[in-house]
């Protein structure tokens, strides 16, 4: 899997149609690498955590973003695209109100508001937009002859995204128009996308900002301040064309299948503890979550933060004598699973604290055929190789 990252990274570089990258998987003394244009972007606040490929940002809520000082180099490289393809990974924390946006790109105006609290001049790419709560929107904002914010193009998604879940982005625009991708997935005007200003064959990119003072991931203007993103924003790239569906795909797969996640092993495939916390641990790459499951009940949860390729968890398994079945996965950010088992026997069958002769009489009084609890391999029967598990825990 990570050589295939590597390989479709150095393809996706070696593309001279790609404008900019930030992969935000490098942040040096708070400056974020970007790969393309030596755009480079400093963080002001924002962690390095765990993102959809490798290192991604985690914003606050309350202060944190990136901004991209070199805006000369900006104007040069982005800011005379009158078409090309914009593409993000995301994961927003918190569900914005009338009031509120979670801005994870912005390009244009600094300062000035429009009538309505917006940006007087600028490209957003935001979650949330007055009452929208969780949808996803793409807004071009220009300033007419007269001065005044004029919306030429603006889609939106049609259903509400969801909080605590990673999505991948694409809006390509050339001159017969704009497609947007989501997750891999065309959406279309009249089913699951919505043209609020403009319509699919409306042609508007960054060129089409006059005031281009200003580029940042995580921080921007709405309802006459500056507002901040909640949650994770990774791997942003802006191309000079619009991609076709199948560049599409490998972009989304360069990110989506990568992974891996396995249990050390030097952890046995079945072993007995009287043990109530079992510590798990391993190796890992491009996981964003883990996720564990005890005898196929509910699943549970945890987010990976870390950039380490080592995990630990610590479960907490049934005291029930027996043979419990742990499933432990690591999803990435597609929510691709990766899954490992083990199985934890519970020795103790008169449950007293200890194992001792009375759960070997225990064990001996269902010998044979059995579907029961002294059936400590699984393999249907009661025999040698349960008592000596059973042995081996003794004391």
């Amino acid at each position: 899997m990570l050589t295939f990252a590597y390989i479709s990274l150095a393809l996706l570089l070696s593309n001279t149609d790609v404008a900019v990258h930030w992969s935000f998987d490098s942040i040096d003394n708070g400056t974020a690498h970007e790969s393309a244009n030596n755009l480079h972007a400093q963080v002001h606040g924002a962690q390095h955590q765990q993102g959809a490929l490798h290192g991604g940002l985690y914003f606050d809520g309350i202060d944190d973003y990136a901004d991209v000082t070199a805006i000369n180099g900006v104007q040069k490289i982005l800011g005379s695209l009158d078409e090309g393809t914009i593409s993000a990974w995301f994961r927003f924390d918190h569900i914005p109100s009338y009031a509120e946006i979670l801005d994870i790109f912005y390009f244009g105006d600094a300062d000035d508001f429009s009538d309505y609290g917006t940006t007087a001049d600028g490209y957003t790419l935001e979650v949330g937009h007055f009452s929208s709560q969780s949808r996803l929107y793409w807004t071009c904002i220009e300033v007419d002859e007269n001065l005044h914010s004029d919306v030429p193009l603006c889609w939106s998604t049609h259903e509400q995204l969801a909080k605590d879940r990673w999505y991948h982005i694409v809006s390509a625009t050339d001159s017969t128009g704009t497609r947007v991708y989501l997750d891999n997935i065309e959406i279309y005007d009249g089913s699951n996308l919505v043209w609020n200003f403009g319509d699919a064959y409306k042609r508007r990119f960054l060129a089409d900002i006059t005031r281009q003072e200003v580029l940042w991931f995580g921080k921007g203007p709405w309802n006459h301040e500056h507002q901040f993103y909640h949650g994770m924003i990774d791997e942003i790239t802006i191309w000079r064309t619009a991609l076709t569906p199948e560049q599409v795909q490998a972009e989304y797969e360069r990110v989506a299948n990568v992974g891996s996640f396995v249990i050390a092993d030097d952890i046995a495939n079945e072993f007995a503890t009287l043990q109530p916390i079992v510590q798990f641990n391993g190796l890992l790459e491009n996981i964003v979550k883990f996720k564990w499951q005890v005898n196929g009940a509910a699943w549970s949860s945890q987010v990976n933060e870390s950039l380490l390729s080592e995990w630990s968890l610590q479960l907490q398994i049934p005291d029930t004598p027996g043979r419990h079945e742990i499933k432990i996965l690591g999803q990435n950010a597609s929510g691709k699973n990766f899954i490992d088992s083990r199985f934890v026997i519970r020795p103790d069958l008169n449950e007293d604290g200890v194992v001792n002769i009375h759960d070997l009489l225990l064990m001996i009084g269902a010998w044979g055929d059995c579907d029961c609890i002294e059936d400590f391999t699984g393999d249907g029967r009661v025999s040698i190789a349960d008592i000596l598990i059973l042995i081996g825990a003794w004391g």
